[in-house]
């Protein structure tokens, strides 16, 4: 696989998991409000915030750094290190809803940094 379609699908793949985490912290208090029991899955523990980070900072670290490698935008870095940093705050911060606001921001500027990541590397890859 060359470093373009690496790069594409950890794009892709980090923008997923971001975007579950967005869905995972709106539907929780809610899921739990109408299905208590469903509070001792693996996907309501806090067990759940590490799993997800587990995937989400080796692909985000692959995909932009072969990103920045192609097209020497540092930003999309910075917006990789908030966005993680974030993340991680929201991993492990005291459960509540500063939890909830950490990882929604992380994950909010995670997938801006994979969007821009994405579109400086097609617009360096157009041939006119």
């Amino acid at each position: 696989m060359n470093q373009l379609r690496i790069q594409r699908l950890t794009d892709y793949t980090s923008i997923s998991l971001a975007g579950l985490c967005v869905v995972h912290c709106f539907l929780t208090p809610v899921v739990l409000i109408l299905f208590p029991v469903l509070g001792s899955t693996l996907v309501f523990q806090e067990v759940f915030h590490e799993l997800m980070l587990f995937l989400v900072i080796p692909a985000s670290v692959v995909a932009m750094f072969l990103g920045c490698r192609r097209h020497k935008d540092f930003n999309v870095i910075m917006l990789g290190i908030l966005g993680l940093g974030f993340l991680l705050a929201g991993a492990f911060a005291v459960p509540g809803y500063g939890e909830y606001i950490l990882t929604f921001i992380g994950a909010f500027v995670m997938i801006s940094g994979h969007l821009r990541n994405f579109r400086l590397c097609r617009k360096s890859c157009c041939d006119h």
